[in-house]
């Protein structure tokens, strides 16, 4: 099978040698505690644990070494930093990561995950009073890190994850008529960006990001975002795209001020806005007219939700908003189908009602 247990003189403690693909290791600590091998028995049983793993493929002598890149504890640093993500996500991720993945899995070796380890975390979290969204987010995240250690060759495969059966809440918009409502009661100098966003759907991000090398005469590219405060480029396959210029986008850039600046919209300073910036706006313009929504919703959901009330079809939607998945768009067509119910049954309830039949 390979491998030997043997004793040191000189500190008076026992360590493994193994001998893989032609070197020789010598493991003197135990992989998780680094506690020194006192007693014989104490190595045996370590090598017995290697034995197994060469059997079953998944053997690395890093593993057995201290600071082993290959514990959960430590992989969840190198995952964090080579993860392509936003700033708020990778913010979202590291919270995760100290909160839950490490504070239950601590030195657990990653390529040793098995089903029945995320099924007792799952049920951990719920244990420790952790929300249905929170166990949804946490979990997730563990498994794209397991995504990341596969395509990193770290681990052979990636464990089956438990259902995670979280339904997303339900879209809240508005109509065209309160976005006016609440339009009007925006500064005259600000309005320019909000009814870009109410009449194209874009994210908040890609708005604010919007520069004048984006506008072409019968379209837009969106081409960066911010995440946070940090520009960023959109990349190919996520975000980013050509949306169509409507007459009435047309007419909202033709009536922005000149400025030398590369922004479409900005300040008075001069600068592009930030996310703090137009929240701020839009709550006090919100407050007026006793409407409560948040921004994204408010121009985003709403553009998708009013575009299918009026009977457009779903994959039209899907494109202006660039969804990638379909069922995103799906949750769109959910509330329509709600609306459109409800709009079906208020116009039944002015007729007079169809006779019931009878039974003798």
């Amino acid at each position: 099978m390979g491998g030997s247990v043997h004793h040191d003189k000189k500190s008076n403690r026992w360590f493994i040698s193994i001998y893989w693909e032609s070197k020789r290791y010598k493991i003197f600590k135990h992989p998780v505690t680094q506690e020194p091998f006192w007693a014989k028995k104490s190595a045996e049983k370590q090598l017995n644990k290697i034995r197994t793993e060469i059997d079953e493929g998944y053997f690395n002598p890093a593993a057995w070494f201290p600071d082993s890149p290959l514990s959960i504890r430590l992989y969840c640093d190198e995952w964090l930093e080579g993860a392509d993500v936003t700033k708020r996500t990778l913010g979202d991720y590291r919270g995760y990561c100290k909160n839950y993945i490490i504070k239950y899995f601590k030195d657990k070796d990653i390529r040793t995950v098995r089903h029945s380890d995320l099924l007792k975390f799952k049920k951990w979290l719920g244990e420790i009073g952790r929300s249905e969204k929170t166990i949804y987010n946490v979990v997730s995240a563990f498994r794209t890190m397991m995504n990341y250690a596969w395509k990193d060759e770290v681990i052979s495969s990636v464990p089956p994850f438990p259902a995670l059966p979280f339904k997303l809440p339900t879209v809240e918009y508005l109509t065209m008529e309160q976005q006016d409502k609440v339009l009007a009661e925006i500064p005259e100098k600000h309005r320019p960006i909000y009814a870009f966003m109410m009449d194209n759907g874009t994210r908040v991000g890609e708005a604010l990001a919007l520069q004048k090398d984006c506008i072409k005469e019968d379209c837009i590219e969106i081409k960066r975002t911010f995440s946070g405060n940090t520009l960023k480029l959109c990349s190919d396959n996520k975000k980013g795209g050509v949306i169509g210029m409507t007459d009435y986008t047309r007419d909202v850039l033709a009536g922005i001020p000149q400025h030398l600046g590369p922004f479409i919209f900005v300040r008075d300073d001069g600068k592009p806005y930030t996310n703090k910036n137009l929240n701020a706006i839009w709550r006090e313009a919100c407050g007026k007219v006793e409407i409560k929504i948040k921004l994204y919703n408010a121009v985003r959901h709403s553009l998708g939700c009013q575009l299918l009330d009026q009977g457009e079809d779903i994959d039209l939607v899907r494109q202006q908003l660039r969804h990638t998945n379909i069922k995103m768009t799906e949750r769109y067509a959910e509330r329509s189908n709600k609306t459109v119910t409800a709009a079906l049954n208020r116009r039944r309830s002015k007729i007079v009602d169809f006779p019931k039949k009878t039974t003798k």
